[in-house]
């Protein structure tokens, strides 16, 4: 009579029915196939007579999968404010971007216009050039972001670079420094400076928080594009702009003695001056080692160099005038020994670090490696289980 009951139940036959036509209503069918399955324990609890192979009914869905999908409806559910708090965020750096833009640049051609008979056109063309580049910028590195979010993949680009989230980054700090080194070295090597000083108002001081004002776009070129706020690419673009940073510094310190004529010789004043632009310029080394296919030894070599030409003509100039023109010595000394013996340090444990990861993965496994993440484990399967990995 009990398996008459298993098989003959309208209540089960019914859910089976819904389940066939409507499989997405698994979850809600759950707590009806839970009462039927406590039934039948309850019944075979009972009478103990219904065999393993009789029609009783089965629950539908397992409690493992059922709680499965309700947190996986529960974590698309709490990803919709996220989704909208990362667009307003990269909304406002983009826009601070553009006003740092067109103030410097409005800033610069300002000064230039005012004190000399070069047709004025030329500079505010340069300008909006730049800011046509970064506007391209922005859609191209929006589109790829669509492009990954359903599923396509792009191997290269055509600078050889796979489309991650600084994509095309390095070229949009490239065209900034192209436009913006001429204005400078114009106005630092000819009169300009002088007339800057005795007619316009803030005088000096105004010229050199415009000069400035590079590394706080280039905070907000990093904070526009940045997808995960807590992953490694972004500790690792933050890093590379402090050390940016305190380069430009450092760099600056010196281009206010040769403001103040403390520089003795006209050789160290070009160094100086040199080297402020090398700093400006280095952004785009990393930016474009952060979106490289492969980590490999030669854009270690390349970070390490653009160190090496920052910090050690630095260190010079410090070195000649403090001991040949005795000149009060200065903490950025130690800084830039400090920069050049880690940076050394870092090229090591880098290049070792990555000619090991080449020599485990051997030449049957083909995947391309960049930054500790292979390109096979870029799918959603590979990176549940690169985290997997990770966590074990």
């Amino acid at each position: 009579m009990i398996s008459e009951i298993g098989n003959h139940n309208p209540k089960a036959d019914h859910l089976r029915h819904e389940a066939s036509y409507c499989p997405d209503s698994l979850v809600s069918s759950v707590p009806e196939a839970g009462q039927l399955n406590r039934r039948r324990d309850t019944q075979t609890t009972s009478d103990s007579i219904i065999p393993e192979d009789s029609g009783s009914i089965q629950p539908l869905v397992s409690l493992a999968a059922a709680a499965a999908c309700i947190m996986t409806s529960g974590e698309f559910m709490q990803t919709a404010p996220l989704l909208v708090h990362k667009s307003k965020r990269s909304l406002l750096y983009k826009a601070l971007c553009f006003l740092l833009l067109i103030f410097q640049g409005g800033i610069l051609d300002f000064y230039l216009i005012i004190f000399t008979d070069l047709y004025w056109c030329s500079w505010i063309a340069t300008d909006l050039v730049v800011i046509s580049g970064w506007g391209i910028f922005f859609m191209k590195n929006a589109r790829s972001k669509r492009e990954r979010a359903c599923g396509f993949h792009q191997k290269s680009s055509i600078f050889g670079c796979n489309l991650g989230e600084f994509t095309y980054a390095y070229l949009a700090w490239l065209i900034y420094v192209i436009a913006c080194t001429p204005k400078l070295v114009l106005i630092l090597e000819t009169s300009i400076l002088d007339l800057i000083a005795l007619k316009v108002p803030c005088g000096v001081t105004g010229f050199k928080i415009v000069m400035l004002l590079s590394a706080p776009l280039l905070f907000c070129l990093l904070n526009s594009i940045t997808e995960d706020l807590n992953g490694a690419i972004r500790h690792h673009s933050q890093s590379c702009f402090m050390s940016t940073c305190l380069d430009l510094l450092d760099s600056f310190t010196l281009v206010e003695m040769t403001l103040r004529n403390e520089i003795p010789t006209v050789y160290l004043k070009y160094i100086v001056i040199s080297v402020y632009f090398v700093a400006m310029a280095v952004p785009v080394i990393w930016l474009y080692e952060l979106t490289a296919s492969e980590l490999c030894c030669r854009w270690l070599w390349a970070r390490f160099s653009t160190g090496l030409l920052v910090n050690a003509p630095l260190l010079m100039v410090r070195c000649f005038l403090v001991y040949v023109y005795k000149s009060p010595a200065s903490v950025f000394m130690f800084k830039n020994i400090f920069f050049l013996a880690s940076k050394f340090l870092e090229l090591l444990e880098q290049c070792v670090a990555v000619t090991g990861v080449r020599r485990l993965a051997g030449s049957s496994n083909p995947a391309q490696f960049s930054h500790c993440v292979s390109e096979n484990d870029m799918c959603p399967h590979g990176y549940v289980n690169t985290l997997a990995v990770t966590q074990s």
